[in-house]
């Protein structure tokens, strides 16, 4: 139940970007669950993103299939042309910083994230992502994650620290990492809920729109859990004669 709310709040997430963002034709690759789950919920899958990979073409020349495939994988990437103003300068990665042109991340004490190329979005729907060169296309990680309504930081932790080895493999004028948190009570954050849909492509009309769509679909979940572990309970405490060991807790969190 824990992963299928993360993955349906992506799935949201991801239909709101490709359906009505200026950035929909960008992803190329998504790991939200199955493609069934997703024509569910009547989302059309990109054809440049069927894949729960990362793409070859994304990582340097004679890379290591092994290691692509093992490789942490966000909940979807996209692909954008550089913006030309950014071609020389730094990229912050949700609170890392990845200098153009090289492959190192160093910490900062910075949150902000560089927003992909929007002005050049009219013309990024006219040529696939895989068409542009690698000195010309900038590369955004999109991480979603369920988090304490009060306390964001760990789990804004744990996402730099999941994909900081993939950033630094990927080659593109820069990669950015956005974080988005969602509280498991229902709480939308403005730095880190409604600031990445906007570096996404949404405006501050369907940000906020999926806003309150993630915060029903949040309270609604966190109901049915309560109500299952409360019916798991009951179980354990009705039949100890069974072996339920484990059947009660809470599983970890996948994300």
């Amino acid at each position: 139940m824990i992963t299928e709310r993360h993955n349906l709040a992506c799935r949201m997430i991801f239909k709101a970007i490709s359906k009505t963002g200026t950035l929909g034709s960008c992803i190329v690759s998504k790991d939200i669950g199955s493609n069934e789950r997703m024509t569910m919920q009547n989302i059309q899958i990109p054809e440049t993103a069927e894949s729960k990979i990362v793409p070859e073409w994304l990582f340097p020349p004679r890379f290591p299939d092994k290691d692509r495939f093992t490789s942490s994988r966000p909940d979807f990437v996209l692909v954008t042309p550089i913006a030309a103003k950014s071609q020389k300068q730094q990229t912050n990665v949700g609170g890392w910083v990845l200098q153009s042109g090289r492959g190192k991340l160093r910490e900062t004490g910075s949150t902000s994230a560089a927003p992909p190329a929007t002005s050049t979005a009219t013309n990024s729907r006219q040529h696939r992502p895989k068409d542009l060169s690698k000195p010309r296309h900038d590369i955004h990680h999109v991480e979603i994650k369920y988090c304490e309504d009060t306390r964001p930081q760990n789990q804004l932790n744990a996402a730099k620290e999941q994909h900081k080895d993939l950033c630094n493999i990927l080659q593109g004028a820069s990669v950015t990492l956005h974080i988005i948190l969602l509280g498991v009570g229902g709480t939308f954050y403005n730095t880190h809920t409604l600031k990445p849909f906007n570096e996404l492509g949404l405006d501050s009309q369907r940000d906020k729109k999926l806003a309150s769509k993630l915060h029903v679909h949040s309270v609604n979940f966190a109901a049915k859990l309560v109500h299952t572990r409360r019916a798991l309970s009951s179980t354990v405490i009705n039949s100890p004669q069974e072996s339920v060991s484990g059947q009660a807790c809470n599983p970890p969190d996948p994300h």
